[in-house]
């Protein structure tokens, strides 16, 4: 495994340790398009990518909530720099991961979504 997928396993571990933030995924507040993950800016440069909320969607006839991930602008760290550079700038989807709607946080289905979703970067 590269840096590159070490810091972004890295983003969802932070994540999963929060509760807070981890509710976010599963009861999104913001609007399709907009950054669920990370808020702060400080945050948004110290992980250098984001989790944006693109709305639901339906798969195998269920609903999931579906989030993209991806880099942030400003001085991010040089592993996320690098792809974002080569891969079309701050718009590039790094990754694309689905939730189920209607359930409550579990870590453990994030972690395997998140890493479902990483796997097809």
């Amino acid at each position: 495994m590269g840096n590159f997928s070490k810091r972004v396993l890295a983003v969802v571990e932070v994540i999963i340790s929060r509760p807070a933030d981890l509710k976010k995924f599963y009861m999104p507040t913001v609007s399709r398009g907009k950054t669920v993950w990370p808020k702060s800016s400080a945050d948004l440069l110290r992980y250098g990518v984001r989790w944006d909320y693109d709305g639901i969607v339906m798969h195998d006839g269920k609903e999931y909530h579906r989030y993209q991930l991806q880099p942030n602008a400003g001085k991010i760290p040089s592993t996320i720099k690098d792809w974002r550079d080569k891969n079309g700038g701050t718009h590039a989807v790094i990754a694309v991961m689905h939730l189920p709607t209607n359930k409550e946080p579990e870590a453990d289905e994030f972690e395997a979504a998140a890493r479902e979703a990483l796997e097809d970067m």
